[in-house]
């Protein structure tokens, strides 16, 4: 009886990211947070370029995460709402958020142990960190392309460790090629919820055209 509870509480979480509005939100904000580092890796020091790049991460960082939930809830509200209804989320926390919180801690202490390692590297730290994000939002709710997407996170983080180039170079390519992953995922499942729910009103033209 739990796991049927357990069940229908995981696919009921799940209708929230099933249309991949999420996902081509926040494929949108890692994709302009890898090209605001790149910009970061190559402007000369000095230069309002890099200045300007240097405020605008914390700004894209920060703001972002509000920006993508209000771009999220107005699309919802205009295009999903009216289709398939509307689920009111109760606030709980994350059961995988000391795995958010302690793997990235303990990272931390292995690069201090080995600071010559590979795990120094900022591609490395932005790869595992998307990844634990990514896989413990998919584990919560079974969304199996969210998982795969976070191990394609970390697999771009370790190939960039060993690529030539700047760290920062590294971590925007990080970025930008899992917000490239998330925009691909989103708009398959963006295509496949509008092919299958149309708005009420096509129904009705189809039935009488």
């Amino acid at each position: 009886m739990s796991n049927e509870i357990d069940q229908i509480q995981k696919e009921t979480s799940r209708y929230y990211y099933e249309d991949g509005l999420v996902e081509l939100a926040v494929g949108i904000l890692f994709a302009v947070i890898g090209l605001n580092t790149w910009l970061v890796s190559i402007a000369p020091k000095g230069t309002s370029l890099a200045l300007a790049a240097w405020i605008a991460l914390p700004i894209l960082t920060v703001g972002g995460i509000f920006g993508v939930q209000r771009f999220v809830k107005n699309l919802k509200e205009r295009h999903v709402h009216p289709r398939t209804g509307y689920i009111s989320y109760d606030t709980k926390p994350n059961p995988y958020r000391w795995l958010v919180i302690g793997i990235p801690l303990v990272i931390v202490f292995l690069a201090i142990l080995f600071p010559d390692s590979r795990l120094n590297r900022e591609s490395v730290m932005g790869g595992i960190l998307l990844c634990l994000i990514l896989v413990s939002i998919g584990a919560q709710v079974n969304l199996r392309r969210l998982i795969a997407i976070g191990f394609i996170g970390i697999i771009l983080g370790i190939s960039m460790a060993y690529m030539p180039g700047s760290e920062h170079a590294g971590l925007s390519l990080t970025y930008a090629g899992t917000g490239l992953a998330l925009l691909f995922s989103g708009g398959v499942a963006w295509r496949s919820y509008l092919s299958n729910n149309p708005f009420p009103e096509d129904d009705q033209e189809a039935l009488h055209g």
